[in-house]
């Protein structure tokens, strides 16, 4: 094994805890789409259905089955709606289609009296129904058991966006008495009562990921993906390291190779940038990220470092929205990319 990713459901679970602290007397669901933002969708939904949490959000209908497979839960929501193809099997998995288009409406019909969720797009311009041109009527024979929209700018506080989408979403709602709401994901939830809903859908801040842009991340790291030292190698001055003869320095360096690269998830734009951390201290990432390696400067503690120590390169010391500044991205990225090939474990 040359790399892990360590999945700390204490960790996961703590941060479903601070999330619904926030929200009270709001409802916090969860959002597992895409594996649990890489960390494994089956493991974290029952870890926070133990939790206390009754009602899941997953992008596909795929996703939706794998995930009742595993997980009693009351409510699978799927975000991505529902086709005629796939309708009688969200029906008979008992998901809860996501209606965001009259399509999705008409291939829903056979199941008309099963519960759904709505969709009023108020401002995001992407899925869901227009805020101006509902048609509440057109929903008459259906069993509507949620009204949602979704914000575009909810981790900028003071955009003036976020009040034009609560005040067109007040509007829409208002045709549909009764019915609970949920409006934040992550950043909405942090962001005031207003913007929650009856039911809040974080995603990022279950799995550790500062949900704001300019403010302090409440939430514990979940996600730890590690890497074992492979070589340790002397290079003289001047001499570069990895391809394109990059990562050139003036002075004698020490330096490690470790077991993983971009196909475990670690963004090429990393390439002599950030760092990681060896035995408690940091070490400067040098040369390219390759597919299968990285070279890193453990010249500072070249008296105790061995070949095969475990490398930090995302996690409680390196954190994950860091790696992402540095990466041109952000954490929801950095996260989905990370493990696939590397050993799993989970922790707590």
């Amino acid at each position: 094994m040359t790399s892990r990713l360590t999945v700390d459901l204490g960790a996961l679970a703590q941060n479903y805890r601070t999330l619904c602290d926030i929200a009270a007397p709001s409802q916090c669901a969860a959002v597992v789409k895409a594996d649990a933002y890489g960390l494994g969708a089956a493991a974290v939904a029952t870890r926070l259905a133990v939790s206390g949490c009754n009602a899941f959000f997953v992008a596909t209908v795929a996703e939706g089955i794998a995930l009742r497979d595993r997980i009693d839960a009351p409510a699978i929501y799927v975000l991505n709606g529902v086709t005629a193809d796939e309708a009688p099997r969200v029906a008979e998995y008992d998901l809860l289609p996501v209606i965001s288009c009259a399509e999705h409406l008409d291939a829903w019909q056979p199941y008309r009296t099963r519960a759904i969720a709505v969709h009023i797009d108020t401002g995001m311009n992407r899925l869901g129904f227009a805020y101006d041109d509902v048609q509440p009527s057109r929903f008459d024979a259906f069993n509507v058991a949620l009204l949602m929209t979704h914000l575009a700018c909810a981790d900028e506080p003071a955009n003036p966006r976020n009040a034009l989408q609560l005040e067109r979403f007040a509007n829409a709602r208002a045709q549909f008495a009764g019915v609970p709401t949920s409006i934040g994901n992550s950043a909405g939830t942090l962001l005031g009562a207003a913007y929650r809903g009856d039911l809040c859908r974080p995603g990022i801040a279950l799995y550790g990921g500062n949900p704001m842009l300019d403010a302090p991340n409440p939430f514990l790291a979940v996600a730890t993906l590690e890497a074992r030292i492979l070589q340790l190698r002397w290079v003289p001055p001047n001499e570069p390291v990895g391809y394109g003869a990059t990562g050139t320095a003036s002075t004698r360096r020490l330096v490690g190779v470790i077991g993983a690269g971009y196909a475990d998830g670690l963004l090429r734009t990393l390439s002599g940038r950030g760092h990681v951390v060896v035995l408690g201290a940091k070490a400067a990432i040098i040369g390219r990220v390759s597919m299968d390696l990285m070279t890193i400067d453990l010249t500072d503690v070249a008296e105790v470092v061995a070949v095969g120590a475990w490398v930090e390169l995302v996690g409680a010391r390196v954190g994950v929205d860091d790696v992402a500044q540095l990466a041109g991205t952000n954490s929801y990225e950095v996260l989905t990319r990370l493990g696939h090939r590397s050993e799993r474990c989970y922790a707590n």
